[in-house]
């Protein structure tokens, strides 16, 4: 029996990566079949789509007749499938934040033992609601950015813990808005700090799965350069298409590393806040006693 981890308690850098990547040894199996069964049909969706517009784009470079109506049906093929890859992927990772943050929520409610129908149920009533936080986020953040920088990347870190904070308080959109700034008051550097370094293990971790794609692409350019008659577009084949698609599924899925590790961060923070963890284990000790 793999052994309990206990999210409310407060955490520097170094024990917020190591439990995150803890936690993963030990529920990869039942988390990733709930991702798969619950997000998996949007990820393959959007990945048709990014797939759809690669093979569309480039097959416009080899050039038609505008006269013919080949530009219409190429901008609309483009169209299409960037609607495609949009709608998916904001669908996959309201999805996939709704999965992870329930799943966490259901393994600290049951001691260690995450519950597929609480997890359901749960990404069924935060759904819509993460959706749309998400593009408040996304529109602060943003305007943030082209007002001046450092507001925007203020804003950004910031709402790094508010899916959790919605998911494990119970909060409407506006009130998470409020409360994750109020979250990270006077712990602004230290989460920066944190997060960075999440970021460059998840994109080491990443680069691993892309290394057959990048390493395809770059014996098809020495091929393609020692050709002089060669098509460019040949380099795009059905094998870079094939491994490409497999690059953004791991991509993609392994999302799922910076979700559960802003998890632990809220905990993080909310434990040095308002101690929830040390309040339940002192009621908990009296309740025995």
């Amino acid at each position: 029996m793999n052994e309990k981890i206990q999210f409310k308690k407060q955490r520097d850098i170094g024990e917020i990566i190591t439990d995150t990547f803890k936690f993963i040894r030990s529920e990869w199996k039942p988390l990733g079949k709930m991702i798969l069964k619950i997000a998996g049909p949007a990820l393959l969706i959007m990945v048709i789509g990014a797939s759809m517009y690669t093979q569309t784009a480039l097959g416009g470079l080899d050039g038609f007749n505008p006269s013919s109506g080949g530009f219409e049906v190429f901008t609309g093929t483009v169209i299409i499938s960037l609607l495609v890859m949009l709608l998916a992927g904001v669908a996959y990772f309201g999805l996939l934040y709704g999965t992870v943050l329930n799943y966490i929520k259901s393994y600290i409610n049951n001691n260690g033992e995450a519950k597929e129908e609480e997890v359901a149920d749960g990404v069924r009533a935060n759904f819509w609601s993460l959706i749309g936080l998400g593009f408040m986020i996304v529109l602060i953040t943003g305007v943030g950015i082209m007002l001046c920088f450092i507001p925007g990347i203020y804003a950004g870190v910031a709402f790094g813990t508010a899916y959790a904070i919605h998911v494990f308080q119970k909060r409407d959109a506006m009130d998470t808005i409020s409360e994750s700034f109020t979250f990270i008051k006077n712990e602004w550097w230290i989460t920066f700090g944190t997060y960075i370094v999440i970021y460059v293990i998840y994109s080491v971790v990443n680069l691993i799965f892309q290394l057959p794609l990048v390493i395809y692409t770059l014996l098809n350019t020495f091929a393609v350069m020692d050709e002089v008659s060669a098509n460019p577009l040949d380099m795009f084949d059905w094998v870079y298409t094939l491994l490409n698609a497999i690059s953004l599924i791991a991509q993609y899925l392994l999302q799922a590393i910076l979700v559960i590790a802003t998890a632990f961060v809220y905990f993080n923070l909310n434990e040095k806040k308002n101690f929830t963890g040390t309040i339940e284990t002192i009621d908990s000790i009296g309740t025995e006693a």
